[in-house]
């Protein structure tokens, strides 16, 4: 649609042009106003294409406001009307930058030529920077997703040669969406507008594969939980699916974003463990309080569920905590703490294998005959180290299936894989595998499925004759232009110019 502006002192004028604009076909939203200053308020606040506009009007003629037209939207089609044959009407309104010059009375014949060609110059026009805002898009998304995945230096260096890195760097917190079945693959094209309509935000939106979105906001004053409940709402309503958003910690600087995509992964793994929730939120902002004001229930949850996740570096952060608060407090009785700290070593014994080989009541039984806080402390990592060991050994052992996994993967790459059901093939929970899988390969399972599928669709596209679709198909993707826009930006080409030999000079991210 072309929105068009008509200024005429003369309201019979207006009418006539509009009636004339009537009997051209297309789609036209017409504004009015008949002067110049009301004009310029009009082209302010509306996304006006085309301006109609007489030459003589009382305050501010109409080259007058051509000109000033043009300074406030450049890339505006202005049409001036004058019943003047005058050339330097006409030398004057072009060097405004007006785009044609019609005589009054209009001729309707000689009217419906020149707005067919200006409005064929718009839509052109508009052709090209719709490209254009795709084009960079691509380009964000291609190198932000190299990024997030690798945090290379060099990616940034020739991320910075081709895009605008300070949007990055306005980018304050991220939110991730994971779906329980494909289900971006399929997601309609306009998903991303459908949210930022019903949040009233903008937001850079990054598809990571068919099960996971990122979401990144620039607001810094903004409660993201309230967010991410309005999302999950929102999914909820619209969608059969089942879905799991975790929130990241407020950040500074795109330097930190492979360091938030790697917590909010760990965070969404709370989803094996409480699969009741549906939004899960770091703690960051807890423990940025005082550690006198952290309950134990909250730090003792924590750690319960780093244990859980056997996350040993966030045991160790918790536990840190845990100390700091009760090495040089002496409000608390010396068996309330043997109690808070008794309770870490117990949440370790939860640990079916970890605790057969071992005793905890001659654990806890060491503890309280401790005889100040710091053979407390002692106590309780010396379990902790012996439970770091233990998971240390456990991930040997756990290489087979882990091998098992990734070649079951190799075998039905073309098929709906997830989690649960892989785990179930190797007699494992779905929060180990994921555990000892991203331990193992670097990466998580829905990231190592994509990489996978992108190499063997490569390598088909270089070798066979199949088609897109075939292609398509065959890498496991239900959706030949999801499948499409995934591998241009994996590899920075579309599957047809890879195939010709246009992109193969593109590095993976």
């Amino acid at each position: 649609m072309i929105h068009v502006l008509i200024v005429d002192d003369e309201r019979i004028e207006r009418e006539g042009l509009k009636y004339l604009l009537s009997m051209k076909e297309g789609e036209r939203e017409i504004y009015e106003a008949s002067n110049g200053k009301q004009a310029l308020q009009i082209i302010r606040t509306e996304d006006i294409q085309l301006l109609l506009t007489d030459i003589k009007m009382p305050h501010m003629d109409g080259l007058e406001l051509a000109r000033r037209a043009k300074e406030e939207k450049p890339g505006l089609q202005i049409i001036i009307f004058s019943g003047y044959n005058d050339f330097t009407f006409a030398q004057e309104a072009i060097r405004y930058g007006v785009t044609e010059y019609i005589l009054k009375p209009v001729d309707p014949d000689n009217f419906h030529s020149v707005i067919e060609k200006v409005e064929k110059e718009i839509s052109l026009r508009k052709q090209k920077e719709t490209k254009e805002i795709k084009e960079k898009n691509f380009l964000q998304q291609y190198f932000l997703q190299g990024y997030l995945y690798s945090g290379s230096r060099e990616i940034l260096n020739r991320a910075a040669e081709l895009i605008d890195l300070e949007k990055w760097e306005g980018w304050h917190c991220a939110i991730l969406i994971e779906s329980s079945q494909a289900f971006f693959d399929t997601a309609e094209e306009n998903l991303q507008e459908k949210l930022q309509k019903e949040l009233h935000r903008k937001f850079f939106y990054l598809n990571l594969n068919a099960r996971q979105s990122l979401l990144l906001f620039q607001d810094v004053y903004c409660d993201y939980q309230l967010v991410a409940n309005h999302i999950y709402s929102f999914l909820k309503r619209n969608y059969i699916n089942h879905f799991y958003l975790a929130v990241s910690r407020k950040f500074e600087g795109y330097e930190c974003l492979p360091g938030i995509l790697n917590q909010l992964e760990q965070q969404m793994e709370e989803e094996f463990y409480h699969p009741e929730k549906h939004i899960y939120s770091n703690d960051e902002d807890t423990l940025n309080l005082s550690v006198g004001e952290v309950q134990d229930s909250q730090l003792m949850q924590m750690i319960s569920e780093d244990i859980s996740r056997k996350d040993t570096e966030q045991l160790r952060r918790h536990f840190d905590c845990l100390k700091e608060k009760y090495h040089d407090n002496t409000q608390y009785s010396a068996m309330y703490i043997k109690f808070v700290f008794s309770n870490v070593i117990q949440e370790l014994y939860q640990e079916n294998q970890f605790s057969g080989e071992r005793r905890l009541e001659k654990e806890i039984e060491k503890l309280y005959n401790c005889q100040n806080i710091m053979e407390i402390i002692k106590v309780t990592e010396d379990n902790i180290r012996e439970y770091e060991k233990f998971l240390e050994q456990s991930m040997s052992e756990s290489r087979n299936e882990v091998a098992t996994v990734k070649k079951y993967i190799y075998q039905h790459y073309d098929e709906d894989l997830n989690l649960e059901m892989l785990a179930e093939k190797v007699y494992l929970s779905s929060g180990y595998l994921s555990f000892i899988f991203k331990k193992e390969t670097g990466m998580n399972l829905n990231r190592f499925i994509r990489v996978f599928r992108m190499e063997k669709a490569k390598e088909l596209l270089c070798n066979t004759n199949m088609k897109v679709a075939q292609i398509s198909e065959k890498v496991g993707f239900a959706n030949v232009s999801y499948f499409c826009r995934s591998f241009r930006e994996y590899y920075g080409s579309s599957p047809e110019s890879y195939r010709k030999g246009t992109g193969e000079d593109e590095q993976t991210p």
